[in-house]
């Protein structure tokens, strides 16, 4: 039923305005990890990939299932929780597994298109834009989060340096270290390009469960790196937010190599 959504509907999306408010790396972000993957296709599976977009720009494509989750589409609505997965620290994926996470519904993806020779053009235009997106927010340490505080939505943050006020933790991650770090397309790509075969091997290796299981290694020693203030305002150094640059660039790229195998198995043949 949801696989036989018009397109018409999901073109029209793509051409909503986007919000300020925005989710998982923010514009810049997700547009970073597809601009990046689709360097690194083949020639076949570059065309291959932009035929089965039907002619959305890479960047309207990359933010789709953001914009359609902020702007309320109700066609969508039923994707609203696929962007995360929160898992407080004494959990296992397996307590908490959900058909609705992240996890889940990266993996039902990239299962679908293999199948790529059996289904149809708006079926495959959807596992595109699923692809995009939920590799970028599976590499993003706080959309695998802890539940006790959402993910660090519910940490209010503060530095002066940044000119974040009464912010959150997880929008930091998404957005502000991206910004205020000075982190683009060229940055990543150089940081790619210094990556040895064998670590860019490893990188593309695994599953869903994995790549998870990598995001989530930031969290107690990285992402939560600061004395929090209960019920407070935590404050956030210049050396937090200098030493998180180079792992959230990280996060980018692998989420850029990871996608990038994956369209490149799935089109480039």
């Amino acid at each position: 039923m949801k696989k036989k959504i018009s397109f018409l509907v999901i073109s029209m999306a793509l051409l909503m305005q986007f919000p300020v408010t925005v989710f998982a790396w923010g514009v810049q972000g997700h547009q970073m990890v597809v601009n990046l993957a689709f360097s690194m296709l083949s020639p076949a599976a570059k065309q291959k990939v932009l035929n089965a977009l039907g002619g959305e720009p890479l960047n309207n494509a990359a933010i789709w299932m953001d914009s359609v989750r902020e702007n309320r589409v109700p066609q969508f609505q039923y994707m609203n929780d696929w962007h995360f997965l929160n898992m407080n620290e004494n959990q296992t994926y397996r307590e908490v597994a959900s058909e609705e996470d992240v996890v889940f519904n990266l993996q039902k993806a990239i299962n679908s298109v293999s199948t790529i020779q059996q289904l149809s053009a708006d079926s495959i235009k959807m596992d595109v834009l699923i692809l995009f997106h939920l590799m970028g927010d599976i590499a993003q340490p706080l959309h695998c989060g802890y539940g006790i505080d959402i993910g660090g939505n519910k940490i209010l943050v503060h530095t002066q340096k940044f000119n974040i006020s009464n912010n959150n933790l997880h929008h930091v991650w998404d957005d502000i270290i991206i910004r205020e770090g000075k982190i683009n397309l060229t940055s990543c790509l150089s940081f790619y390009k210094s990556m040895s075969s064998i670590a860019i091997d490893s990188v593309k290796a695994g599953n869903p469960l994995d790549w998870m299981t990598q995001s989530r290694s930031f969290l107690k020693n990285n992402v939560y790196a600061f004395t929090l203030v209960p019920k407070g305002i935590s404050q956030l150094s210049l050396q937090y937010l200098d030493a998180n640059v180079p792992i959230v660039k990280q996060q980018l790229v692998y989420a850029a190599v990871r996608l990038a195998a994956v369209l490149e198995k799935a089109f480039g043949a």
